[in-house]
């Protein structure tokens, strides 16, 4: 009983030290089940605190079969985008067909990928059929499309033709003229033509990215004085000189050397589609990511399928996108992940979030915006945050979008607000990537993050993390100036019955982070409300367990946490940080296995109050 009556009090403390009044939920999606089509039939998802609607699929036997192969579609053609985009074309022209896939392997060498536009009731069986793609870029758009879905098929990249990345040693790391050699393990790869676009230390081991509270990396591709010259001394060995970007790397040390980074994308899906479903798929390579998902489309799922390196091929494909694995951006929501297996990304595994501008300029009736990820056209509707990124009143109908470049706009709305002024985020109301569930998945051995969850009304539950390079979810509102500006705050978001193992393993901060980076600063306000984190177990991690801020509404209750003996004890490990603007925060039943007989742990640091927990591990 003590640690339930200790973590008891200790939530009363944080709660009386909050003085913040807890914040209402809006009214949750609740659908019946609409009349369907005879086409059609429907999966329910039931999702957080009640959210209930409905994925749309094309009916089986309702749908008329054609073969591929009636197109055109053939193992031996060295190209097949012709014909394969032929029988998509016949798909559109001709509603609820199942379009049947030989098992073979299919090659796809075009610059042009295949476009799925305009789709009805169609059902896309691959029957363990490989596509084969040999050069970067968007791959399979679906676009405008409705009730499509995708099964049974496996993507591949063509390693032999070029190899999406490397494993490589360090040696003869010489600070003083900035060189250092790389050694590839696959000797084939070794060329001094090779793309050197990113490279990640990885563990020495089993070769996943990140090592052991480390994680030395350099983004290449972003400046082209990185490297200064490339020579080939051997038929494994390439000698870099660099800028003095690598004089942390360590003779003996292992990394993992991407030749690709954002290059491309296997499925594109976009134009407000609606009701995808992509069940059983397989993706073994991109030279980007895995799925991006945008432009206000709803309705979709990926399901029971798979992204990773092929596991009979691992000592020569060491990476499975060279990304993200799936990208969820801009869009309607209502989406579920459920039952895959996804890992060796070059980034994070799911991130969704919609994108928001920072206001540089006001000028009349026009605004100018760093906004690198935002979708905006006429007849949309921008609501405004103030400099402490709370919420306002203001809104502006968008009447004309300019870009100026890839992440600089000039928008001119209707009229602006008096009281809209420089150093205000815009974001757009027509996005709301919520209502999504995802569960049951195995998310693993990844760069970065597993999951980064900025939208509202989401449901995380029996997943299993291992190995994470670094957090396994991230709750956050992330503005880069330069770079990026993601998510607009999130409500209602259900973190429970999970596994967490080895997670954070490079110690970027903790397992769990929830919080603001607004270049570099902490927004001045609750920008997450109503997040609860319950009945999960974490094992074996580096320091902190979850970090937490700018949230009001937040339950931590009925975890276990073994802090294990995989890393080196350090002062915070397990521990967690709630900052500043935190309030109504419980932190109750909670258990620490490993604490010791009547250890005394400071298991909270909160900014006010300082709460000490009293744990005995002979409890249960």
């Amino acid at each position: 009983m003590l640690l339930k009556i200790v973590s008891f009090i200790a939530s009363l403390l944080l709660l009386f030290a909050s003085g913040t009044s807890l914040p209402e939920s809006p009214d949750v999606l609740v659908e019946s089940k609409e009349n369907l089509s005879e086409n059609r039939t429907a999966d329910e998802i039931n999702g957080a605190s009640g959210i209930k609607f409905y994925i749309e699929r094309p009916k089986e036997d309702c749908l008329k079969t054609v073969r591929a192969s009636d197109f055109g579609l053939y193992p031996e053609n060295e190209d097949n985008t012709e014909a394969f985009q032929a029988a998509l074309n016949y798909c559109r022209e001709n509603p609820a067909v199942k379009l049947v896939i030989d098992k073979g392997v299919y090659h796809f060498t075009a610059e042009n990928g295949l476009d799925a536009l305009g789709l009805r009731d169609v059902l896309i069986e691959g029957n363990g059929a490989d596509f084969v793609f040999s050069v970067s870029g968007y791959k399979f758009f679906i676009r405008n499309s409705d009730s499509v879905e995708i099964r049974n098929l496996n993507v591949r990249w063509n390693w032999e033709k070029s190899p999406l990345a490397s494993v490589v040693t360090v040696r003869n790391s010489d600070k003083k003229n900035h060189t250092l050699e790389l050694v590839f393990r696959v000797k084939e790869n070794c060329s001094e033509d090779i793309p050197l676009e990113a490279v990640t230390q990885c563990d020495p081991e089993s070769l996943s990215f990140g090592a052991k509270c480390s994680s030395k990396e350099v983004y290449l591709y972003q400046d082209v004085n990185y490297i200064r010259a490339v020579e080939k001394i051997s038929d494994d060995t390439l000698r870099v000189t660099h800028n003095g970007c690598m004089d942390n790397f360590l003779d003996g040390e292992t990394y993992i050397l991407r030749h690709f980074v954002y290059d491309g994308t296997v499925f594109s899906v976009r134009e407000e589609s609606r009701n995808i479903t992509f069940d059983n798929v397989s993706i073994f390579g991109s030279a980007g990511m895995a799925f991006i998902m945008e432009d206000n489309i709803s309705r979709f799922q990926i399901i029971n399928s798979y992204i990773g390196t092929d596991p009979e091929k691992k000592a020569a494909e060491c990476v499975s996108t060279t990304a993200d694995a799936i990208h969820i951006v801009n869009t309607g929501g209502l989406f579920n992940i459920s039952g895959n297996d996804i890992s060796g990304m070059g980034d994070d595994a799911v991130n969704v979030h919609d994108g928001l501008g920072f206001v540089d300029e006001v000028n009349g009736n026009t605004l100018k915006l760093t906004a690198s990820a935002m979708r905006l056209k006429a007849g949309d509707v921008l609501a405004f945050k103030n400099e402490k990124f709370e919420n306002t009143e203001f809104t502006a109908e968008v009447v004309f979008v300019k870009d100026i470049d890839w992440i600089k706009k000039e928008v001119t709305v209707k009229s602006i607000p008096e009281g809209v002024k420089a150093g205000f985020t815009a974001f757009n109301t027509e996005c709301d990537s919520g209502n999504y569930v995802i569960r049951e998945n195995y998310f693993h051995e990844n760069r970065a993050r597993g999951l980064l969850l900025q939208s509202s009304g989401g449901l995380c539950e029996n997943n299993r993390f291992y190995k994470t390079q670094a957090q396994a979810i991230k709750v956050v509102m992330d503005i880069e100036p330069a770079l990026w500006q993601e998510g607009t705050g999130a409500d209602n978001i259900i973190i429970r019955n999970n596994s967490f193992e080895k997670c954070n393993f490079s110690d970027w901060g903790a397992v769990i982070e929830i919080g603001t980076n607004i270049a570099g600063k902490t927004a001045e306000t609750a920008v997450f409300t109503n997040i609860e984190i319950s009945s999960n177990v974490f094992r074996d991690m580096p320091s902190l367990l979850m970090k937490a801020d700018n949230i009001n509404g937040f339950v931590f209750t009925g975890n276990t946490v073994d802090t294990g003996s995989f890393f080196d004890k350090a002062s915070v490990q397990g521990r967690t940080q709630l900052g500043e603007y935190c309030s109504n925060i419980t932190y109750s039943e909670n258990e620490y296995p490993d604490s010791g007989f009547m250890g005394i742990k400071q298991i909270v640091k909160a900014k006010d109050p300082l709460v000490w927990a009293e744990v005995n591990s002979r409890l249960k």
